[in-house]
């Protein structure tokens, strides 16, 4: 589903202009990715966990020269789906 189709699908669910939603929509994601710069937990009952995650450096081997290579450390985003969306779709 694209967000176009995401936008037109709440639209109608929710009797809101296609406008409305579009803006919701942005100011969600927008603020889901603040509060994730800013290291926090996002929980959205029913639905699952977002959460950033340090990654450390570690040593990588290019398989076709077999150079090692320092790979740096990075944040990562992980989601863990709650039990019920689990269970729903297993």
């Amino acid at each position: 589903m694209t967000n176009k189709e995401l936008v037109a699908e709440l639209s109608d669910n929710l009797g809101w202009t296609q406008v409305r939603v579009s803006e919701v929509l942005a100011q969600t994601v927008e603020q889901i990715n603040s509060q994730l710069a800013d290291n926090a937990t996002i929980t959205i009952p029913n639905f699952g966990v977002f959460q950033t995650r340090k990654l450390g450096e570690r040593i990588s081997v290019n398989p076709q020269t077999k150079q090692r290579l320092l790979v740096p450390p990075k944040i990562s985003v992980n989601f863990k789906p709650a039990s019920l969306l689990k269970e729903k779709y297993k």
